[in-house]
C-alpha cells in the first residue's frame, strides 16, 4: 500500500515520530526556555533540534532546555544539543539544561558532558 505507515506485528500503525516528542518555548526574561517531552532518537531529533535552534535565535542570551519528560535519549539527542551549545557560544549565547530525566542524565554522566550545559559553564565575557 501506498502512502501508509507500514504496520507493526500486532497488525497496528506505530506511532509517527512527532507523536513520539512534544516540544513547548516560552520565554523568560532574555531567555527561552524549550520544554521537551517524550522521545530524543535518531527520528525525533532533528525536530528537537528546528526547535531549539529557532528558541536560539529569538533569545537574547540563550537557551534553558527542560529534559524533564524525555523517556528516551540516544546519541543523536545528544550530538543535537551539542550542536546547539556550539551555535550558542559562537553567537555570545548559553544553552543550559533544567531537571534531565534519569535517562536524559545517565547519558550526559556517561559521556562526560553535563557539566557544558550547567549554568556555571557559562563563559566570563572577556576584557
Amino acid at each position: 500500500m501506498i502512502g501508509t505507515a507500514p504496520e507493526t506485528p500486532d497488525g497496528s500503525t506505530p506511532p509517527s515520530p512527532s507523536s513520539l516528542l512534544l516540544t513547548d518555548s516560552y520565554s523568560e526574561g532574555p531567555r527561552k526556555v524549550v520544554v521537551v517531552n517524550g522521545e530524543v532518537d535518531y527520528e525525533t531529533a532533528p525536530v528537537m533540534s528546528a526547535v531549539l535552534r529557532d528558541a536560539l535565535r529569538d533569545s537574547a542570551e540563550g537557551v534553558d532546555v527542560d529534559l524533564t519528560a524525555v523517556r528516551f535519549w540516544d546519541c543523536s539527542a545528544l550530538n543535537a544539543l551539542l550542536r546547539l551549545r556550539r551555535e550558542a557560544l559562537a553567537h555570545g549565547k548559553t544553552v543550559i539544561v533544567r531537571s534531565p530525566s534519569r535517562v536524559v542524565r545517565r547519558v550526559l554522566g556517561l559521556t562526560g558532558t553535563s557539566r557544558l550545559f550547567r549554568p556555571s559553564a557559562i563563559p566570563s565575557p572577556r576584557p
